[in-house]
């Protein structure tokens, strides 16, 4: 009796000083996910951040054979969900699948924001990324980028667009292209999604929006749009006939949205290598990189610490593109 507790009191030690933490950790892993994940995704449906957050939730539900419910839990340029993971339990259970406006954007502009994404989120895979199209309503005469900013000028300040919200890269595209036009008089229409803009703009309340090019190649298939526009440096191939921004204004460079996994900092690295594993396998199947290709997106599946690297990259080129284009978020 007096050796087994003796014995006990050795593991209870243990346990406290964190000395077999770790082995405790990997079981842990090895088991994970034993329950239903949620997957948070800050924007409501109809944009790519729901698409492909649904899509890889779907994949990884089949992997674990376990339920992976995504909640879509918008407002405030994504940071209400944001916020929501930052402050989750680290146990796995709660993931974000994120586009980069309330990572790399919003805390460049916005007044206490509720989190820090450098210090209370953990990185775990960056999924894909891919650039945006300039779509406009049919009644909109132009059929290229400068045939559009002729078109706005004459409407002497009347001409709108509208965007996913303030600070969106989509609202910071067209910013740039109104800086580098020489200051286009235009009317910014933020809206709390990409669907909803999106809907106005079919209806022709609205002239015009910058979309991913996964909304923009569905939407070609309707004809209900016309395109005028990318914001990428080469052309999308699914849309080959839409030309760069660059093209007309050379020195635009607007970055690519990026969508993948986070958590909330002091997740279990296994977990975090788990997660990284499973997701990147499904990234690097070939069906899956066909249907990212048809969607106008490209592959990515970095390292957690790349993907680290490229947030704290990506915020400080937004601060810079902020402060150029002048655009009023101050």
């Amino acid at each position: 009796m007096k050796f087994r507790l003796t014995w006990l009191y050795r593991v209870f030690a243990l346990i406290a000083t964190g000395c077999i933490a770790p082995v405790a950790s990997v079981a842990w892993a090895q088991g994970y996910p034993n329950r239903p994940v949620h997957v948070v995704v800050q924007y409501p449906p109809g944009g790519t951040p729901d698409i492909y957050g649904r899509v890889m939730s779907a994949e990884l539900s089949k992997l674990w054979k376990q339920s992976v419910v995504v909640e879509n839990r918008t407002g405030a340029s994504g940071t209400i969900g944001t916020e929501a993971v930052a402050k989750a339990q680290p146990d796995g259970y709660t993931l974000l699948f994120s586009t980069d406006t309330p990572i790399t954007i919003v805390p460049n502009f916005m007044p206490n924001v509720p989190y820090d994404s450098l210090r209370d989120l953990q990185p775990i895979v960056n999924v894909t990324h891919g650039g945006f199209v300039l779509m406009v309503h049919p009644s909109v005469t132009a059929n290229n980028l400068k045939e559009l900013i002729a078109w706005i000028r004459a409407r002497k300040g009347k001409a709108s667009f509208a965007s996913s919200g303030n600070g969106s890269p989509q609202h910071l595209a067209m910013e740039t292209i109104r800086k580098m036009a020489g200051g286009l008089d235009m009317i910014h229409i933020p809206y709390k999604g990409f669907g909803q803009g999106l809907a106005d703009v079919l209806a022709g309340q609205v002239p015009m929006i910058f979309g991913s090019s996964t909304a923009a190649i569905q939407m070609a298939k309707s004809g209900k749009l016309k395109y005028v526009a990318t914001t990428g440096k080469t052309v999308i191939k699914a849309l080959p006939e839409v030309r760069p921004v660059a093209e007309d204004f050379p020195g635009y460079d607007i970055l690519d949205s990026w969508y993948g996994f986070m958590g909330p900092a002091g997740m279990p690295r296994e977990i975090v290598n788990k997660i990284h594993a499973d997701v990147t396998a499904i990234v690097k199947r070939a069906d899956f990189q066909d249907r990212l290709f048809r969607d106008g997106l490209e592959p990515i599946a970095n390292t957690p610490e790349e993907f680290a690297a490229q947030i704290r990259s990506d915020r400080a080129t937004w601060a810079r593109v902020l402060k150029t284009t002048d655009a009023g978020l101050d």
